[in-house]
């Protein structure tokens, strides 16, 4: 019998030529027994059936083609989960069915827990398509299969025969041959993933190196201007973040409008707020004062004062307020996010802290600490640093016990 896959419209047809019986008995068996098993591994109902002109041939609806991948019909295969494939992957029936009539699909549904995508750009679930054609190939022959079960019979008679071990001998061939394959494959699949790693290096070397010119032109830019430029540093070391929305409009609790400088939105639409000042702002008090401590500027009790009435407002919203709200973010985020409001959290930065002794760390520590579960208070040297150690993190080298690279 051979069989062939055609997209139409928005159907996967199995076209299907029968040798042993004609297509007529065939439907009519179909219709008396209830199923049709094709190769053993596609189970045909009367549902499935697609009238052909051609007397000759058999026309089976067995998936879904939808705007980029085909849904199989898990009917067909009595699977439990849905299997995708990329509507660029032309489908064959080895790509289905194994040595011996071997069911791939249900093999594979067996080992995992959520439904599968084939080539394609899904992001999660997803087998690109050359893993896909690899684990085919790999897929046990019947030579293997012969070899395995001769190789389980020695190993139990050889006791009694001691010359059968020669089957086990043949069948650890093949296993060795299919573990360097593996094994290739995988190497290659490190170099894959140290390509990226050199990318990423090197994208973090590009950020330092921005956020250090930006730091050297703060006299020579507007607000907006270094609060942009800021921000493209920012959203590249909190990728959680999917949107930063500028002086997003926010009904105040004392009837005055609030205008953060930027509403932060998460990919689950979780709202987070971000206050950016310029590094020349003052923290703390040069000399000690209150009992000999140092203390907070102006400055930056007024900006912490300031974010803590953003999410008050924030959290007051009620349903007009929220909407108003929603309206004037549409335009800027996916259509499948919904806005979310819960305990939103601010990020403070301002100031510079390279040049503190060792006292007014340890106090503005003690106030980053105070507002913690409110705000994260963060200067430009704090921000630069975190960028070197990320830097520094992805340039290390693992070594070994004797000290050398791995």
């Amino acid at each position: 019998m051979t069989i062939r896959f055609e997209r139409r419209d928005d159907k996967l047809v199995l076209i299907y030529w029968p040798e042993f019986m004609t297509a007529e008995e065939i439907l009519d068996k179909l219709r008396d027994e209830g199923v049709w098993h094709i190769k053993t591994c596609f189970h045909i109902t009367e549902k499935h059936i697609i009238y052909s002109d051609d007397a000759d041939e058999l026309l089976f609806c067995v998936g879904e083609v939808g705007v980029e991948y085909t849904r199989i019909d898990k009917d067909v295969f009595g699977v439990d989960h849905d299997f995708y494939f990329s509507n660029s992957f032309n489908l064959y029936e080895r790509h289905f069915v194994a040595s011996r009539n071997v069911c791939i699909l249900p093999k594979i549904d067996r080992v995992i827990n959520s439904d599968v995508y084939i080539g394609g750009s899904a992001k999660e679930c997803c087998i690109p398509k050359n893993d896909y054609e690899f684990l085919i190939k790999n897929f046990p022959k019947t030579a293997e299969l012969n070899r395995y079960v001769n190789a389980r019979i020695a190993s139990i008679v050889e006791e009694f025969f001691p010359l059968v071990n020669y089957h086990e001998e043949k069948f650890d061939a093949i296993l060795r041959r299919k573990n360097k394959a593996l094994s290739d494959r995988f190497s290659r699949k490190k170099t894959l993933f140290q390509k990226r790693l050199d990318d990423e290096r090197d994208r973090i070397d590009e950020i330092q190196e921005e956020f250090e010119n930006i730091l050297s032109q703060e006299e020579v830019v507007s607000e907006e201007e270094w609060q942009e430029k800021v921000y493209s540093i920012l959203r590249l070391l909190y990728p959680k973040y999917i949107a930063g929305i500028r002086e997003v409009r926010i009904d105040g609790v004392d009837r005055n409008d609030k205008r953060p400088d930027f509403v932060l939105v998460d990919a689950n639409g979780y709202l987070d707020v971000l206050e950016i000042k310029k590094a020349n702002v003052k923290i703390l008090t040069e000399q000690p004062s209150y009992r000999n401590n140092y203390i907070p500027v102006r400055e930056l009790a007024g900006a912490v004062q300031q974010m803590e009435k953003y999410l008050q407002c924030l959290n007051a919203l009620e349903k007009t307020g929220k909407k108003k709200l929603c309206e004037q973010m549409y335009d800027f985020l996916p259509d499948a996010i919904e806005v979310k409001i819960l305990n939103p959290q601010g990020l403070l930065l301002l100031g510079r802290s390279k040049d503190f002794n060792e006292r007014q760390k340890n106090d503005f520590e003690l106030i980053k600490r105070q507002y913690k579960n409110i705000v994260e208070i963060m200067t430009y040297d704090d921000l630069l640093q975190r960028i070197k150690n990320i830097s520094a993190a992805l340039h290390h080298e693992p070594q070994n016990s004797s000290g050398s690279t791995r």
